[in-house]
């Protein structure tokens, strides 16, 4: 329903008008009368209606003069203009501030309503597209980050990536020149393989560094944080990772080491994480915490190993437990290597670091169980060897996952519930508060877990649930005190509202529910 206010200076007109129109059948709602132009302006700055049906000579502000004001404070209201005096000047006046229907008295209801549907169904298709293009927004800003975060791991892992590919996306994501200097660097934990510890640094790390604007992208791969700077922002981004290890530690009793790159160009992001993975392989010399530069390393002449592969999109299928990408995966990868014949001693070193990743995927006891066959990989003679070995020990992790992912789902979904029940007559109660204060995890995957294991969103179960509780509670009592039962259920100190639930899940108000049930 549209909000309509009248407004004519002659009370038999006005109150002829209120009644006789039929404003539900024209999709609208007579909500305010005024007998004068300045009483008008008061009612709309008070609460704007939709649509204001006027006369044009009023004493005081006239409705040119209404129309005048209003359409500087409030340009989306739409008028309808009458009036006794066929004169063309009024009627250009009013049109030069979009008013489109002038109807002269006397005019019966059914021009009136005839300009009430016309502005209704230009309102109403006007709110669908704002309503579309708002839906449009947010689904693009929600897609933004993780498309920005897709299209740095594509830079980093695909060497072919050049500078006419960056030139492409920067139109599409608004991106620095791909002649700007950057450096890349990569946070990497010490003695952990928690990936919800790693996602927690991601996000103290993007936060710390986000107050100052100084990251362009963030990202995880292969279980390492990739930040992506301005080479002038170095400085201070090293001063931001000080900053954060300290309140890192003292949260998490965790550690990271950081290793930074020399500066380069955007093409060059794939070498550029190549000299970060090679600073991070001398964390063994200077210990757990440090950081460490590309120049802390390199010397003149040094050359970067060209064969690499990263192994991302395989620790996520094993982590998740999913089988069917996990298998996928290694035989797309082997078929690759098969194909591009490398050298084999290059083939089995690269498997037993891949293995390790693998591994560290595992519960403790199977992470060493499994760490015993490293030897193993001296022993095998063809690439069919290695590959079989690979698959079996990946999908016996994946396996394992799949069940300890539904096991702790299970409980995750159990503790929602009893958090639920508990807390009914909390109003705040939603999946983002249990997620946020309750389980310190994140809501948008909380409640996908709840979805899956109960087949209804959390919203949906909640009703439900205070609705059980709600009959509950009629029922035990001996006269229905509708305030008290919604303050119980999590509707605060609104029973007309609970009484609206209420009757539309169980088809009878509280009271009446109450009679019958007796």
């Amino acid at each position: 329903m549209f909000n309509v206010l009248i407004v004519d200076d002659e009370i038999p007109i006005l109150e002829g008008i209120a009644k006789i129109v039929d404003w539900e059948g024209c999709g609208t709602s007579l909500v305010h009368k005024a007998s004068s132009g300045q009483a008008a302006f008061e009612l709309i700055k008070k609460d704007p209606p939709d649509i204001v049906i006027t006369d044009i000579k009023m004493p005081g502000m006239s409705g040119v003069a209404l129309i005048e004001k209003v359409h500087q404070l409030y340009p989306d209201i739409q008028f309808i203009v009458l009036s006794g005096y066929n004169e063309f000047d009024f009627a250009k006046t009013a049109m030069k501030y979009g008013v489109q229907h002038y109807l002269l008295k006397p005019s019966n209801e059914h021009k009136i309503q005839e300009a009430l549907k016309d502005i209704v169904e230009g309102l109403t298709e006007r709110k669908k597209k704002e309503h579309f293009l708002n839906e449009m927004k947010a689904q693009l800003n929600q897609m933004l980050p993780k498309a920005r975060e897709q299209l740095l791991r594509e830079f980093i892992t695909n060497k072919k990536y050049g500078k006419k590919d960056w030139e492409h996306y920067q139109k599409l994501f608004s991106l620095p020149p791909a002649s700007d200097w950057f450096v890349l660097s990569v946070l990497s934990l010490d003695d952990s393989d928690d990936y919800e510890a790693l996602f927690a640094l991601k996000e103290m790390i993007t936060s710390e560094l986000e107050e100052d604007r100084l990251p362009l992208f963030s990202t995880i791969l292969s279980e390492r944080i990739i930040l992506l700077t301005a080479e002038k922002e170095k400085e201070a981004l090293l001063e931001k990772v000080k900053v954060v290890k300290a309140k890192y530690k003292e949260f998490y009793h965790l550690t990271f080491t950081t290793a930074v790159s020399s500066p380069g160009h955007i093409y060059n992001l794939h070498q550029l994480y190549r000299e970060t993975i090679d600073c991070l392989s001398q964390r063994f010399y200077v210990g757990n915490g440090g950081t460490i530069t590309s120049r802390d390393i390199y010397q003149d002449g040094y050359q970067l190993e060209e064969l690499q592969f990263e192994h991302e999109d395989l620790l996520f299928a094993v982590r998740n437990g999913n089988t069917e990408e996990t298998t996928q995966y290694l035989e797309d990868f082997f078929a690759s290597i098969k194909e591009a014949k490398y050298e084999v001693n290059t083939i089995k070193s690269h498997c037993l670091e891949m293995f390790m990743l693998l591994i560290r995927q595992a519960k403790k006891d199977v992470m060493n169980r499994l760490f015993c066959n490293v030897s193993r990989f001296q022993d095998f003679h063809t690439l069919n060897d290695i590959q079989t070995f690979m698959m079996n020990t990946s999908l016996e992790i994946t396996k394992q996952n799949f069940q300890d992912k539904k096991q702790a789902q299970h409980v995750l979904v159990n503790e929602v519930e009893k958090y639920a029940k508990a807390n009914l007559h909390n109003t705040s109660l939603s999946i983002s508060k249990i997620a946020n204060e309750v389980l310190y995890m994140n809501s948008d995957y909380l409640g996908k877990v709840f979805k899956k294991a109960t087949g209804e969103k959390f919203s949906i179960y909640l009703m439900k649930l205070r609705m059980r509780k709600a009959i509950e509670l009629i029922l035990q009592s001996d006269e229905v005190m509708i305030l008290e039962v919604a303050e119980k259920v999590g509707f605060g100190n609104n029973p007309r509202y609970f009484s609206q639930v209420f009757k539309k899940h169980t088809g009878y108000t509280p009271t009446e529910y109450k009679r019958i049930a007796n």
